[in-house]
């Protein structure tokens, strides 16, 4: 996948006009705008196939996952594998982001009964918008800003929240892939004529699988798995010692109920607090001045809700650890834990500064429109 960018980028530095990016938040442009971009066809085709294949495309088209794949690689050749953290909050974040990306923009052009847009194909003078331009980086953040993007939802969000935790927690175009999902033939299933009471329930399916889904559970179940986290990167196929693994087409999943990755982490109450701490965390990030992107605000709100959620537990319990690191042993701060301790208070500091900017410009902004 990155070799692929770096064919687009040499191809532009050597041809000039090269194809636009293809990104997937163009889909927004289109709906809003009615202009046809790269990008909006470009997610049109992956969403295509993935009512067919299954969510393919997470794990073999795009360029996070790859990140979050090769940080989770990187932290195990360190001896750090992250807890994967269960929480029921967080897993309202990606639908929310969904539905204020795709859906709330529709909902205010009805409330101001503005017309619905026709689709047209932007002419050459709208270069930001055109299939092909001079300008690959048009439509980009700087990268500085991409880069610091990349560690927080590549990186950062995986080693606090668990593999692949940017996906299930944060992604607003993994909701649409999951929901086609749903109704996708290709999955992984038993092979033909293999009986699942010969799987050896060795669970060595389930252990590498990076997206958390009780594969041998659901093998047993459904004889195929049902999940819509499954990210086809076929894994578990390759692993499996009775060699009884495939994906295929076949029967549709329907209504089966996948089965649970496990209990929750938080109480009621640990999760309305950490509900509470991202929503002002994702308000003082959110179009700050210097270019914060969507994403990157979701990313690091969610980072911090947790942070701050860890912070607190390490006031209130006796024991407390952090992957590999021991913050609290009996009612005892360690020196990593003081550390911690220190840490998320400078993060709380640096949050309540940005909202403090952001109000300030925010306010600025509307005196000046005044």
């Amino acid at each position: 996948m990155y070799g692929l960018i770096a064919l687009h980028i040499a191809h532009w530095q050597i041809a000039g006009p090269t194809l636009a990016p293809l990104e997937l938040h163009e889909v927004m442009v289109t709906a809003e705008l009615g202009i046809v971009t790269a990008g909006f066809l470009f997610m049109s085709v992956a969403v295509v196939g993935t009512l067919v294949f299954g969510r393919f495309f997470c794990s073999w088209g795009c360029h996070l996952l790859a990140l979050e794949d090769l940080c989770a690689w990187l932290l195990a050749k360190v001896g750090i594998r992250p807890k994967p953290v269960r929480s029921r909050c967080l897993l309202l974040v990606a639908p929310g982001a969904f539905l204020y990306m795709f859906v709330w923009p529709h909902v205010v052009r009805v409330m101001e009964h503005r017309p619905a847009p026709t689709l047209r194909i932007a002419p050459e003078s709208e270069q930001w918008a055109s299939f092909t331009t001079t300008d690959l980086w048009r439509n980009l953040p700087s990268p500085a800003v991409a880069l610091l993007t990349f560690a927080v939802c590549g990186f950062l969000i995986v080693y606090l929240l668990g593999t692949r935790s940017f996906c299930k927690y944060v992604c607003p175009y993994g909701v649409l892939f999951g929901a086609a999902d749903r109704f996708a033939p290709g999955r992984i299933r038993l092979k033909q004529g293999i009986d699942a009471a010969r799987c050896l329930e060795c669970g060595i399916c389930t252990s590498v699988c990076q997206s958390n889904v009780r594969v041998h559970e659901e093998l047993a179940q459904h004889r195929m798995v049902v999940s819509s986290r499954c990210l086809r990167d076929l894994d578990c196929v390759a692993v499996c010692p009775q060699g009884g693994l495939r994906f295929g087409l076949g029967a549709l999943p329907g209504v089966r109920r996948s089965v649970p990755s496990g209990a929750y982490d938080f109480s009621i109450t640990e999760d309305l607090m950490l509900a509470s701490v991202f929503l002002a965390a994702f308000a003082a990030f959110r179009g700050l001045s210097w270019g914060v992107p969507f994403l990157m605000a979701l990313g690091l709100a969610v980072c911090v809700a947790y942070l701050v959620m860890v912070g607190a537990r390490l006031v209130r319990q006796a024991h407390v650890r952090l992957n590999n690191f021991q913050l609290k042993r009996q009612g005892s701060l360690t020196r990593a834990g003081l550390g911690f301790g220190v840490g998320v208070v400078l993060v709380v500091a640096a949050t309540t500064h940005s909202g403090v900017v952001r109000y300030h410009e925010v306010r600025g902004s509307v005196c000046f429109e005044r």
